[in-house]
């Protein structure tokens, strides 16, 4: 390599929460911000005189209260990017994402849940507008080098700004073992495409966005950083990180590291460093700023995306099931437990997922057959929940907590 990839470090105190912040907080994080931009050229050298520019923060719903931060990208940081680019003299400053495949099953969209997360308010206060991929138009994009698709849909308000900045969260993942710069651009599909290829084949997924939309600079969210059970479902820790670079697999090779996670044990890293899309050799990435040995601590995995034995009322029966189907019905029982209904459970629940599943002697009177290969395999009764994997797993709550009564 001619070049080694630069990613910076920067480290803040902010002490305020996400919902009540004053300028206090907004100014440390406009500092970091801007030691940020320092550390990678300055803005002169990154955006030069753009008039459009399209940020994509990480909104994946409206979270839970006991996530405190760890969920979505931090309204400070949002706002405090807006400004400074405002500040910059950027004409029009654009605040994207669509609709998850959750949103879309309790019928709400991306600007529902901008509003409801107060990330709305944050971009406006910043001098930035919103936009919902899901009420925009998608072009299909080709390019020589896809695997999976003849052409990638990509929003068009990503096709037509003049500089494209992915800002993500810092945590880890129930099915792909982070979420950062990479894992991100899963936002980016239209709702119908998010469900496509969210199996084992997701590394390509990724892989195939970034060669038709890769954002032209990576500024990760570790003020609050998730471990355990996410992107949803996770626990907060005060990192007060900024991490960022135009190269994307390098910036997931950092923050991975910062989890104490080796960049060679993130699937969809090490894949697209092997497509020619970044670098994920710590050893050829220039760290500015701060030092990853500093600040880098071990994060909780999300180790229960097996969700056998999570929970004595939900019997589960797996045969050849990916982590991709087994992960959608841990993050079901994760969701009933933070929801107040899996304790209501008083009869048995029987699952059956994946090739072939075993047959247990005992009957149950409540049997859901979950996910395309077992609706193949099991020929006897029950709820029938396809897909490959089934998503969203709200669809598999509902079913459950039918049984309740």
């Amino acid at each position: 390599m001619d070049k080694k990839a630069t990613v910076s470090i920067v480290h803040g105190k902010v002490t305020e929460t996400q919902q009540q912040y004053s300028n206090r907080d907004l100014q440390v994080v406009k500092d970091m911000l801007m030691q940020t931009f320092y550390n990678l050229g300055g803005l002169d050298t990154l955006i030069k005189h753009t008039d459009k520019i399209l940020i994509k923060p990480n909104l994946v719903e409206v979270p839970y209260p006991k996530t405190a931060g760890s969920v979505l990208t931090d309204p400070r940081l949002l706002e405090a990017l807006c400004s400074i680019l405002k500040e910059y003299g950027v004409a029009q400053i654009l605040v994207g994402e669509g609709k998850s495949v959750n949103l879309r099953h309790i019928n709400a969209g991306a600007r529902k849940a901008f509003e409801g997360s107060g990330l709305a308010d944050a971009v406006r206060r910043g001098g930035g507008e919103i936009i919902a991929w899901d009420e925009e138009p998608f072009v299909a994009v080709k390019h020589p080098d896809l695997m999976l698709w003849d052409a990638v849909d990509v929003p068009a308000s990503i096709l037509e700004c003049d500089y494209f900045i992915n800002l993500p969260k810092l945590k880890t993942h129930g099915q792909t073992e982070i979420t950062c710069g990479i894992k991100s651009m899963q936002g980016v599909y239209s709702t119908d495409d998010k469900i496509k290829f969210h199996d084992e084949s997701f590394p390509w997924k990724m892989a195939d966005m970034l060669k038709v939309a890769m954002p032209d600079l990576n500024i990760v969210d570790g003020l609050i950083a998730g471990e355990g059970f996410g992107p949803i479902y996770t626990e907060p820790v005060d990192m007060g990180l900024i991490i960022a670079s135009t190269d994307v697999v390098a910036t997931d090779a950092v923050c991975s590291k910062l989890m104490g996670i080796e960049p060679i044990e993130v699937p969809i890293t090490r894949l697209c460093a092997r497509e020619g899309l970044g670098c994920d050799n710590l050893d050829e990435i220039e760290i500015i700023g701060e030092p990853i040995e500093k600040y880098m601590r071990y994060f909780k995995r999300s180790g229960i995306w097996n969700p056998i034995g999570m929970c004595d009322k939900i019997k589960i029966f797996a045969g050849g099931a990916s982590r991709f189907e087994l992960a959608q019905i841990a993050a079901t029982i994760r969701r009933m437990e933070w929801d107040g209904t899996l304790d209501k459970l008083t009869e048995d629940l029987c699952v059956f997922v994946g090739d072939n599943p075993p047959i247990p002697k005992k009957t149950f009177k409540h049997v859901f057959i979950i996910g395309d290969a077992a609706i193949r395999d099991c020929k006897f009764d029950g709820v029938k929940i396809p897909g490959n994997p089934p998503l969203p797993s709200v669809q598999i709550v509902q079913a459950f907590e039918k049984t309740i009564k």
